[in-house]
This record gives C-alpha cells, structure tokens and sequence, in this order.
C-alpha cells in the first residue's frame, strides 16, 4: 500500500485508466519529434486555466528544471542576481538552490540569521554569495532579511507548504506577509508548487492560501505519473523568453529536446482535465483527514510525544515534545524514530511515506478500506518501536 506516490506525482492513483489511454493513443501517432505539437498548447491553456497567476507557461521535464529556468527568468527581468530561499527548502538539484536543506545546527548558523550552508560535495562555494537565507514562518527576520538584501534580489523562491522539511504549514499569515514584503522592494516571488501544485485543489496552494506569485514552477501530479513539469507566471515577464533580434542577448534562453514531449504531454492533458473537473479531491480529503486524525490519536494513546501537521492530502507526524514552528524545530525533530516506525510498516506491506522520514502522501486510488488497514498497521507499528524504545 503506497503512501509515497511517488514523493508527489501519483494524485489519481496508479495506472489510471484515462492517463493509460492517453499514453497509449499518442505512442501510436509518434513518440518523439523536438518540436512543438498540438499538445502543447493544450496543456498550455489548461495549466493557465487551473492557475489564474499563469499568463503565460513553458513546459520542461522535472520540478529541478522548472525552478531552475524559473530563476533564470527572474534575474533576466529583473536584472539582479541574488536568490533568496528558506532554510530547509527544496528545490531541485541545481546548485543555485542546493544551500541549507539541511545540516548541524553550528553550520547553519544563527536560526533567525541563517547562513548558505553546502549540501552537497561539487557545489562551487563563490555560488553562496548569491544565496540568501530565510527562516520559513518567522516572519520578522523573513523581513528583515528581505529588505536589508532588495536591492540586489532578484526573487525569493519558496514552497507555500515546506514540504522537505515533513508538512511545515504557513502560520499568522506567512505567505500574505512575505508577498506583499516582495512587491515592496521589487523583489519576484516565485512559488515552488511542485509539489503542492492541484494536489492541493485545482489551482494549487496559491489558491487554498489567496496568494499571487510572479512565476509559479509545477511539476510531479500535473504529468499524471510521465515526467512533466512547467514554469510560467506574468506575461510582462514571461515574454523576455520571446527572442528579440534587435539586442543582445536577444532572450532568456529556454530549451530542451524532450520538453513536451508528446507521450508525456498526453498523459498530463488527460491528468489536467481532471483535476479541473475536481470531483475526486472532496474524497480524497476525507480519506485523507482520516488517516493523519488517526496517527495523531495513535501516538498519543501510547505517550509517544508527536505533532501530526498535514494539509490535503500530506502529512507528516513530528516526533518531539517541542512545537515545531519553523523550519529548524523541524529538522531536528526525531526522524530517526520515524524512520524505524517506517520500516516495521514496510516489512508489513505499508510504505508510509520514504523510509528515511518523506511526508505520507495519499492518492485518490486510496479507499476508506485502504485507510483502516493502514490504521491498523500504523498502529501495531508503534506498539513495537515504543515497546522496543
């Protein structure tokens, strides 16, 4: 029984027949052609339809390629070169955003003033003086930082629920506040709703929060289970990607031999029109309420000192006595505790989420049956790593 998804990009339920079909049909008519077809500008209005801060879109293969060419338009438009993100967010393995997923506390320095902090081996250093740090849901140092680094920030790039760091939501009005703290200083936002983008509700976490980015990168659910991602945002800004001969550079470069690609394509049209028909998402919430209603009820019957956070269909259950408000509480909550409860349900046929402590994420091919199993299982877990704690 699967509570992974695929970290995010199976919403309907695997192998569903509408997306089957599609693929199957396309595979019949060419796999493969480099240039653009008919499909795109289907997905295209569909996307822009779903998403009403989306004037315009481009379609690319992965959610690191979508925040990856986000970012570069956003320093083309605005001239500037900075990137601002939040402390424990995840965006993609380009080396811009690979700064402070995660590391010991004395390397991320202070929680209200965090520092770039390297995640990985191969990331050249001179890239973290491009890279500003922001506390997720701390909102007077979010501004502070902000605003003393506006004038050379090109963007801020930030998931509306931080998802890395288990199911973070935005608290006292986050995303309201750092919106408007953007357009002050002329500073872009770009929503990273890779993750949350119509797993949320048809229009993503932009629309469940009233929130309006300037570039919004979506990617996992929107391609239905085939690699589909996209970025697209105001048209004012989008249209620097339209080559201009009089000038050089002439645009902001945006390429690739396998976006859209028309299999891919396929199965995204036939994912989209879906989620804008939207009658699986009230049955999937209620699935989905109560499943975490249960984990929070579990882990206090057995004294296990736990926050369970979730929003539609993901959750994350911390494992701590300290509330968990931003993201730092987060990443040092007791994910290894977590991580056992994972592999005893695994053993046992439940995959709950990435072993090693990814969200629980729910698809609408889960049932209430499914759920009281999963119960079940949660349960008996629990009962072996407290016993054995």
């Amino acid at each position: 029984m699967d509570f992974l998804n695929g970290q995010g990009m199976i919403l309907l339920g695997h192998n569903h027949p509408t997306i089957r079909e599609a693929v199957a049909r396309q595979m019949e008519n060419g796999m493969g052609f480099a240039i653009p077809t008919e499909l795109v500008l289907r997905g295209a209005e569909l996307v822009c339809d779903l998403v009403p801060s989306i004037d315009m879109v481009r379609f690319c293969n992965s959610g690191t390629e979508a925040t990856m060419h986000a970012i570069r338009v956003a320093r083309g438009f605005t001239g500037k070169e900075k990137i601002a993100k939040s402390e424990g967010g995840y965006h993609g393995v380009h080396d811009q955003v690979l700064w402070s997923l995660y590391a010991p506390e004395k390397i991320l320095g202070d929680r209200r003033a965090p520092q770039p902090a390297i995640y990985s081996y191969g990331v050249p250093k001179c890239i973290s003086e491009l890279a500003v740090i922001i506390p997720y849901n701390d909102l007077e140092a979010t501004e502070r930082i902000l605003r003393k680094n506006a004038d050379s920030l090109a963007a801020l790039i930030l998931e509306p629920v931080a998802a890395n760091a288990g199911c973070l939501l935005p608290r006292d009005g986050y995303l309201q506040e750092v919106e408007k703290i953007c357009r002050e200083n002329d500073i872009l936002l770009i929503l990273d709703e890779v993750i949350t983008g119509f797993r949320l509700g048809p229009g993503g976490g932009q629309e469940r929060f009233g929130i309006h980015p300037d570039l919004t990168c979506l990617g996992k659910a929107m391609g239905g289970g085939m690699p589909v991602a996209a970025f697209g945002g105001r048209r004012e800004i989008m249209e620097k990607i339209i080559p201009d001969e009089s000038k050089w550079p002439t645009q902001i470069f945006h390429g690739g031999t396998y976006n859209a690609h028309p299999v891919c394509m396929a199965a995204s049209i036939a994912a989209l029109q879906i989620f804008k028909e939207g009658k699986f998402y009230p049955e999937l919430e209620k699935v989905s309420n109560q499943l975490f209603k249960a984990l929070g009820e579990i882990t206090q019957d057995f004294g296990i000192p736990s926050q369970v956070s979730h929003i539609g269909s993901m959750g994350f259950i911390y494992i701590t006595e300290k509330e968990v408000k931003v993201v730092r509480d987060a990443l040092f909550s007791n994910w290894k505790f977590l991580k056992k409860w994972g592999m005893e349900a695994l053993q046992r046929g439940v995959l709950f989420g990435h072993p090693e402590g990814e969200k629980i994420i729910l698809s609408a091919g889960h049932t209430k049956k499914d759920i009281e199993i999963a119960i079940e299982i949660a349960k008996e877990c629990f009962r072996v790593i407290k016993k054995n704690s």
